[in-house]
């Protein structure tokens, strides 16, 4: 028989989902491949309100699952489906436009994951004033190397100069003695000189005040 692709949707209690996901989700995988059909693509949507209750549950879980399968095992699981405890209700349909339907999930879903992983990186990635430092230090490394070897190659190449020659030996030189400061010059003979001449006339200077004072007072006498 000619196998062609089929869309399963199966309804689970949000409850259960909650508690028990992985185990529902083995169980309805099970039932779909034990009867020789092929899972192509699965996936879980999220919890969401249901437009009316199903078995008295109004919230509720959907797992989809792309199979292929023969035309035959379709009634064998539809009816293992319908006896699982877990599954409050299940649709199966087979359209000729499900190939690109699913093409299209494919390509959403790894979307997604590769958003997931860019938001996990950035969320790990250290800050960036930790790692500044780091870069700049190795920055003025690597500088301060190759400016290193610059000097070490134009060495090379330039000739040697006399300055770079070997020195003869010079004999040492003995120590000089401190030399004493001057002595401060004595004073000269004319300063001497001048000196006395000053004193002297300030002397007569005074004496003569003195002459003028005794005069002007015995004039007022004999004028009383």
């Amino acid at each position: 028989m000619t196998e062609r692709l089929y869309e399963g949707l199966f309804l689970v209690a949000a409850t259960e989902a909650a508690s028990e996901w992985n185990e529902i989700e083995v169980q309805i995988r099970a039932l779909i491949e034990k009867h020789g059909a092929t899972i192509e693509y699965a996936e879980r949507w999220p919890e969401q309100r249901l437009a009316y209750p199903v078995k008295g549950v109004k919230r509720g879980v959907y797992f989809l699952a792309y199979f292929t399968s023969d035309t035959g095992a379709i009634v064998s699981i539809r009816s293992d489906g319908q006896l699982n405890e877990k599954v409050l209700r299940m649709l199966i349909i087979q359209e000729d436009f499900l190939d690109v339907e699913m093409a299209k999930r494919k390509e959403a879903a790894a979307r997604s994951a590769e958003s997931a992983a860019r938001s996990a990186a950035e969320a790990n990635k250290p800050p960036a004033d930790a790692t500044e430092p780091t870069t700049k230090s190795k920055s003025t490394d690597d500088g301060d190397a190759g400016e290193t070897a610059k000097e070490a190659v134009v060495a090379e190449d330039l000739p040697a100069t006399s300055s770079d020659a070997q020195a003869d030996p010079v004999d040492p030189v003995d120590p000089v003695a401190p030399v004493e400061a001057p002595a401060e010059p004595e004073a000269s003979v004319e300063e001497v000189v001048e000196e006395v001449v000053e004193e002297a006339v300030e002397d007569v200077a005074e004496d003569a005040a003195d002459e003028v004072v005794k005069e002007v007072a015995s004039t007022e006498e004999e004028t009383q």
